[in-house]
């Protein structure tokens, strides 16, 4: 369970630059379990990679923000006082689907990337769910994902979240000349959803 008071909504252009910085601390910064720049070289993504996602009909691109700070009421207030805000919503992750031409029941997951200071405080988790919660309810009966080879903790995790291994690799997507082992290859999970509404 999440100790973070969260909502989930789809991306906006505005959120692009922080929606960079997240990713690119989460896979190849220091801070965080999930950064692989021990395994990979350079940028994770892109601009122009995210706002190509923005503007593809079959990609769904969540964030999840700790929405702003709110001002408590004067001392002696009605409950039912009107609460000002005092900041602006914090992002603290994201992830895309791409539902699949050829079989829209499944959909690809990935960018999948939550601020290395928030981790640990299930943000992930309840991204994922609300995530694979929105696709079930759209048709999708199947999620994937690959894995880089070499984290098996990382595996370990999506198992956890009812991923399961389908035995097959796949290639590095990027510039294999990233890879600081060029013999690394990508692990393919599936996980099936059940319909359900969003909730």
């Amino acid at each position: 369970m999440n100790d973070l008071p969260l909502q989930v909504r789809t991306a906006r252009d505005t959120d692009v630059p922080a929606l960079l910085r997240i990713v690119q601390a989460a896979y190849r910064g220091e801070g965080g379990w999930t950064t692989e720049a021990h395994l990979v070289h350079g940028h994770r993504a892109d601009e122009a990679e995210v706002r190509g996602m923005l503007e593809d009909s079959s990609v769904l691109l969540l964030v999840a923000e700790e929405p702003a700070a709110r001002d408590l009421p004067p001392a002696g207030a009605p409950g039912g006082a009107a609460q000002e805000t005092t900041g602006q919503a914090r992002l603290l992750g994201c992830c895309y689907t791409r539902r699949d031409a050829a079989d829209p029941t499944r959909a690809e997951l990935g960018l999948f990337a939550v601020d290395p200071s928030a981790q640990g405080r299930g943000v992930g988790r309840f991204l994922l769910e609300e995530h694979a919660a929105w696709r079930a309810s759209e048709g999708v009966r199947i999620l994937e994902l690959c894995v880089l080879q070499n984290r098996p903790e990382l595996r370990a995790w999506y198992e956890r979240r009812g991923f399961r291994a389908t035995g097959t690799t796949l290639p590095f997507p990027a510039d294999p000349s990233l890879l600081i082992d060029p013999q690394l290859r990508m692990e393919s999970m599936q996980r099936p959803l059940v319909g359900s509404a969003r909730p």
